[in-house]
């Protein structure tokens, strides 16, 4: 049987997402080993970098933003299930539903609140007021790339769960 065009763009999406997994862990260790190296120039020569705490800082949105879809994906995004145990899997079934829609509802807000100031960063032409002066544009980019695939993944998800073309949980 060929695939939907829903699992056929998913497989896709899933792809992507694990590209920016993949990106958001090398951001991780360059934060960390960069930390790494701050702390060591502080203490032992007394001569701090200026730079290290803020670019980490910016690259820390990259690695929350660039994950947020693949863990979706990968079903790893923190869940209260105690409450469905009691339930049967018909009331289950549509409190997963319930729950899917308010996450996309959830996820269209937060996309368009950051594309908002992300537009205003980029007309306003802002920069952080420090010494490094980034320009905020591509700090806040990356938050509308992130909630975008995040959407995307959720609305396939939930498509795929409840015509029931879901798939194992983990799988990529």
């Amino acid at each position: 049987m060929e695939p939907s065009l829903i699992r056929a763009f998913y497989d896709k999406l899933k792809k992507v997402n694990a590209v920016c997994a993949t990106l958001a862990g090398v951001a991780l260790l360059f934060i960390t080993f960069s930390i790494f190296v701050d702390v060591f120039l502080r203490y032992v020569f007394g001569k701090p970098t200026i730079w290290i705490t803020e670019v980490s800082t910016y690259l820390f949105l990259y690695v929350i933003y660039l994950g947020t879809a693949y863990a979706l994906q990968q079903d790893m995004h923190i869940k209260v299930t105690f409450l469905l145990d009691f339930f049967g899997k018909r009331t289950q079934r549509i409190m997963d539903l319930i729950t899917s829609i308010l996450a996309i509802v959830f996820t269209v807000v937060l996309l368009w609140q950051t594309s908002l100031m992300t537009w205003s960063a980029i007309k306003g032409k802002w920069t952080s007021p420090t010494a490094l002066n980034a320009p905020y544009m591509y700090i806040y980019v990356i938050m509308v790339i992130g909630s975008f695939l995040l959407l995307l993944s959720f609305v396939c998800t939930t498509i795929l769960e409840f015509t029931g073309e879901t798939e194992k949980a983990g799988s990529v």
